[in-house]
């Protein structure tokens, strides 16, 4: 299994490296310090478990797991970070963060929290469209398209494949404006809102027009917009 650590401090992600080796989980283990450099490690690899920072120096870890995890569904995530907010903490792991770990982290507990991830990631396999409930909506990141429960098939846009994948994750419960626009990998202080409301609006036009529905996705007033029916992320993902 592929491990990629990414944390801005240098000596602290050497020495959660070195602790990741001496657990005997890895084929390989590789180190980023900004969101930039993770970039390019995922366009050769696909960890089997990524611990990443929240806060870097080029962007909000948090606001990417949404993303990842569509991406890459059979990944685990693990957040570090120095919030010690309860609403932070509930964000991450709706968006789609196994575990969500405070600092300065407890190395046996990040170990501990490693191995019990390691071992449900060996037994979990990956959604695959041919396993996917043909019942359901299903939602293909890679490819960006969804498919209704009649086997219509949509294509959708980046911006789409980003607020999609960020409702599914937070599924049932409602996801605010704010979050969404960090899905987008926007910063919701200086992202208007009203665009975020005009790409729901012509997403959720889209899917009635092409496919019959509009995936259940609701407006909840004063909050955000929630996913109301069940969507399979499918595609397979594999780890090299």
């Amino acid at each position: 299994m592929t491990i990629i650590v990414v944390d801005d401090h240098g000596d602290w992600r050497d020495t959660i490296a070195e602790y990741i080796h001496s657990l005997g989980l890895d084929k390989a283990i590789l180190t980023a310090g900004s969101l930039a450099e993770l970039d390019q490690l995922l366009l050769t690899v696909t960890p089997g478990i990524l611990v990443l920072d929240a806060m870097l120096p080029d962007g909000d870890g948090l606001a990417r797991v949404s993303h990842l995890r569509t991406t890459y569904p059979s990944m685990g995530i693990i957040m570090l970070t120095g919030r010690l907010l309860s609403e932070d903490k509930v964000s991450g792991l709706s968006l789609g963060a196994d575990h969500y770990l405070t600092k300065p982290v407890n190395l046996a507990e990040l170990g501990a929290t490693l191995v019990a991830l390691s071992r449900r990631l060996r037994v979990v396999p990956a959604a695959d469209a041919d396993d996917a409930d043909s019942g359901a909506w299903r939602f293909d990141p890679a490819r960006r398209t969804l498919t209704s429960p009649a086997q219509v098939c949509v294509d959708i846009t980046d911006t789409e494949s980003r607020l999609i994948g960020a409702l599914i994750q937070a599924a049932p419960l409602p996801l605010s404006r704010n979050r969404l626009v960090e899905a987008l990998g926007a910063s919701a202080e200086a992202y208007d809102t009203h665009r975020l409301d005009a790409h729901m609006h012509r997403l959720r036009r889209k899917l009635r027009a092409q496919a019959g529905g509009d995936m259940g996705i609701r407006t909840v007033y004063g909050v955000g917009y929630v996913c109301t029916t069940p969507v399979a992320i499918v595609g397979k993902i594999t780890n090299r």
